[in-house]
């Protein structure tokens, strides 16, 4: 799982083959199928093994931290995920989400990659005490997400990280308070 993976996050999703992947995990393309049954079926593993490591090494950065504003924290947080060695993970989230709803066999997971970060920016709102933190917390997914896929087409990392820094210090706390 860990070679196919490696794959998926190497070259993406498309052109990606049953053969690409056992290839890269050292087996055959039977051996796959005995252990996954389909291709769409060690994709999807492929890829809830690909948004675990994704949310290890970003989730960490958008917890909320004691005395730091939270949108200082997504702004320092912005830094790593933007970053060269984590742009496999965009890429690929990006080509998937890209994928029309009727030609994916991954639309449940889909969904979930986009709201299982909820939470965890709900939390950092609540922290800083904002009256609105259920509605911002997806304003805010949606927004980094767009920015994250313009990143993506462009590599104009500056324009979207002023784009980012614009958007947090909307956030400070003061302009909250009630």
């Amino acid at each position: 799982m860990r070679a196919c993976t490696d794959e998926l996050l190497r070259n993406g999703l498309p052109g990606l083959t049953l053969a690409k992947m056992a290839t890269a995990a050292g087996t055959s393309s039977r051996m796959l199928l005995y252990h996954f049954t389909t291709r769409d079926q060690l994709v999807l593993e492929a890829l809830h093994e690909a948004r675990r490591r994704q949310q290890a090494a970003f989730g960490e950065l958008l917890a909320p931290r004691p005395g730091v504003p939270y949108g200082t924290v997504l702004a320092e947080a912005w830094d790593r995920i933007a970053a060269p060695e984590l742009r496999p993970y965009l890429r690929l989230f990006g080509q998937l989400h890209d994928l029309p709803p009727d030609r994916t066999p991954w639309t449940e997971f889909r969904a979930r990659s986009i709201t299982d970060w909820l939470p965890v920016i709900e939390a950092g709102l609540r922290a800083d005490r904002h009256p609105d933190a259920v509605p911002l917390a997806t304003a805010i997914t949606a927004t980094v997400r767009g920015l994250l896929g313009d990143l993506n087409t462009t590599a104009d990392l500056e324009r979207t990280t002023n784009a980012l820094r614009a958007i947090t210090k909307l956030l400070a706390p003061q302009r909250h308070a009630r």
